[in-house]
C-alpha cells in the first residue's frame, strides 16, 4: 500500500497529520468493513478559490485552505484535518464500494456514514472524553441547520438536500448508537449491508441492483436489543428532540471523606414535522447522567452511568471519590438537544 501527499513547498503543516489519518482509516475500515479496494491513495493539494476536499477513487482533492495550511493553536482544537482525511477516505467504502438508489435518502449513505466512520476513527485517536467539543460542534451545526431551513426538513433516513441533516444530525444519531448498542454492533451491521449490496449493478439480478436506506435502517436494527429499538426509530425515521436540562447540583461530603453530588435533572422530548410543529412524547428513555471534575472544556469523569427515565424531573444521589465540579445530564451531548448549554453546570457546595 503506498500513501502520497502532493503539496505546494512550505505547506508541510499538517502533512503527518494526514498520513496519520489515511493509516489509521485503512486499518480500522479495512478490518471493520471490508477491504481497500486500490493498491495506493493519493491527497492532492489545490489552491483555495474552493475550501474542500473530495474523494475521487484512490485519490482526494484537498483544498490548502481546509488542510494544508491551516494550524491546530490550542491543545484541545478540534483536530478538523484529522477528521476530513478520514471522512474523504471513508468515502472509499461509502460511495465508492457501496453506491445507494437514486431515490431520497441516497446521500445519508454516503455522507452519514462517512461521517460516523470518521467520528470513529476520531475517537479511537483522542479517546471518548475527549469528544464532546466535536459533538458540540456537530449539535451546534444540525440546530443551525434547521433553523434556517425554508423548505421542509426531512428525517434523516429520507434526506434529500439538507446537508445539515446528512452530515451532522447523521454522524451524531450513527455516533449515539454505537454508544448505546456498542460500537462492534454497528460495525458488524454496516460490514453485513457493505457485503450484501457493495459494487451493485444494474445487472445483478439476485438482489436489489442499488440499496436504499430501508435496507440499512434493517441491518441496524438487526443489531439493536429490543429496549433500544426507540433510538432507530427517534434517529432514522422521526425529527426527534429533546430539552434536557439540570435544575441543580450540590454536593456535600461524607464520613468517610468521600463527596456526596445531589444532582437534579428535567429530561423531556418531543417530535416535530418538517415544519417545525412539536408534538410531545412520553420519555422510556436511557440517558446518560455525569459527575465530572476539572475545569471547562477539560473535565474528566468521575461518574459517567446511562438511566432509564420515564418521568420529567429525576433527582439522583451520587457518591464520588474527588471532588467534583460540574454534572449534568447527556454531559457530551449525544442526544439532539435544542439548548445543549444548560446540560452541565457547575456543582456548589451545601
Amino acid at each position: 500500500m503506498t500513501l502520497e501527499v502532493y503539496y505546494i513547498p512550505g505547506h508541510e503543516y499538517n502533512l503527518a497529520d494526514m498520513l496519520a489519518s489515511s493509516k489509521a482509516g485503512l486499518d480500522y475500515f479495512q478490518a471493520n468493513f471490508s477491504p481497500y479496494q486500490f493498491q495506493q491513495l493519493r491527497i492532492m493539494e489545490f489552491s483555495r478559490y474552493r475550501s474542500f476536499a473530495q474523494s475521487f477513487s484512490n485519490t482526494v482533492p484537498y483544498s490548502e485552505g481546509i488542510g494544508f495550511i491551516q494550524r491546530i493553536e490550542k491543545k484541545n482544537d478540534i483536530d478538523f484535518t484529522y477528521f476530513v482525511t478520514a471522512h474523504e477516505l471513508a468515502h472509499q467504502w461509502w460511495g465508492h464500494q457501496l453506491i445507494g438508489a437514486n431515490v431520497q435518502g441516497s446521500n445519508m449513505m454516503a455522507e452519514t456514514l462517512a461521517e460516523y466512520s470518521a467520528l470513529m476513527l476520531m475517537k479511537q485517536n483522542y479517546g471518548r472524553d475527549k469528544m464532546h467539543r466535536f459533538l458540540r460542534h456537530e449539535l451546534d451545526t444540525y440546530l443551525r441547520g434547521r433553523g434556517g431551513e425554508v423548505r421542509h426538513e426531512p428525517p434523516l433516513a429520507s434526506v434529500q438536500r439538507e446537508p445539515y441533516v446528512w452530515y451532522q444530525k447523521g454522524g451524531q444519531i450513527m455516533y449515539t448508537l454505537a454508544d448505546y448498542i456498542g460500537e462492534d454492533k454497528v460495525n458488524l451491521a454496516l460490514h453485513n449491508f457493505l457485503m450484501q449490496y457493495r459494487y451493485a449493478n444494474a445487472s445483478n439480478t439476485q438482489t436489489t441492483p442499488y440499496p436504499d436506506t430501508r435496507q440499512l435502517v434493517a441491518a441496524l436494527r438487526e443489531e439493536t436489543p429490543r429496549e433500544l429499538q426507540y433510538l432507530i426509530d427517534d434517529g432514522f425515521e422521526s425529527i426527534v428532540l429533546y430539552d434536557n436540562k439540570t435544575i441543580s447540583a450540590t454536593v456535600t461530603p461524607t464520613p468517610d471523606h468521600k463527596f456526596k453530588v445531589t444532582l437534579v435533572v428535567q429530561a423531556r422530548k418531543v417530535k416535530a414535522d418538517g415544519n417545525g410543529n412539536e408534538t410531545p412524547m412520553s420519555l422510556n428513555d436511557s440517558i446518560e447522567i455525569g459527575v465530572f471534575k476539572g475545569k471547562k472544556d477539560e473535565e474528566q469523569p468521575l461518574y459517567l452511568e446511562k438511566k432509564r427515565l420515564t418521568q420529567e424531573q429525576n433527582t439522583f444521589e451520587i457518591v464520588v471519590d474527588e471532588q467534583p465540579t460540574c454534572a449534568g445530564i447527556d454531559p457530551y451531548n449525544k442526544l439532539v438537544d435544542r439548548v445543549a448549554d444548560d446540560n452541565m453546570i457547575d456543582v456548589t457546595k451545601l
